[in-house]
């Protein structure tokens, strides 16, 4: 067997020279250039970068809109306390209650309403009696009691008159049945 030694030919030869010259020339080129000889014209617009400035060249432009790009900074320190505000009303509600599924008052959570004025003429149904009258009634389900559903309404179905506001409350099936409540009357 015999074997030959390839030689690079001529044409080889000439492109590695013009390809080592080229990488090495851009390279030689850059750090040879006279000062201030690279002007604004010569230099394409968008094409320098924040790194190929020394730091304090580039003057800080005006912040821009706070928005969900980035984090918020940290919080500043607290400044000193602001004057007392007037004082405000003393409250909308004429009277409030929690009621209990028998019908009895939560005396330390009510205001206006008492055991004497609610009645229960049967289950479900709580008639009260709120002293000045009643223009709106909102009531709320105590989930302590049971689960269920409340109607709380100024318009009488199943109350006696002289009551202000009846309460009917539910079980999940939709049954009248006896459920502790909040009311707030005004």
């Amino acid at each position: 067997m015999k074997l030959t030694r390839l030689r690079p030919s001529p044409a080889l030869v000439i492109a590695m020279v013009a390809l080592f010259v080229a990488l090495s020339g851009t390279g030689y080129a850059a750090f040879k250039l006279p000062r201030n000889s690279v002007t604004s014209i010569n230099v394409k617009d968008r094409s320098l970068l924040s790194k190929d400035f020394k730091a304090g060249q580039i003057p800080r432009g005006a912040a821009g809109p706070a928005g969900p790009a980035g984090p918020a900074g940290p919080a500043g320190p607290a400044g000193p306390a602001g004057p007392a505000g007037p004082a405000g009303p003393s409250g909308a509600a004429k009277a409030f209650a929690r009621v209990l599924p028998g019908g009895d008052v939560d005396d330390p959570r009510a205001r206006g309403i008492t055991d004497a004025s609610v009645s229960k003429p049967s289950a479900g149904v709580y008639c009260i009696d709120v002293e000045g009258g009643a223009i709106n009634v909102v009531g709320t389900i105590d989930i302590f009691s049971a689960a269920g559903v409340i109607e709380a309404s100024t318009l009488l179905s199943t109350c006696a008159a002289g009551k202000e506001v009846e309460v009917h409350t539910r079980d999940m099936t939709g049954a009248l049945a006896d459920r502790g409540f909040f009311i707030l009357v005004n």
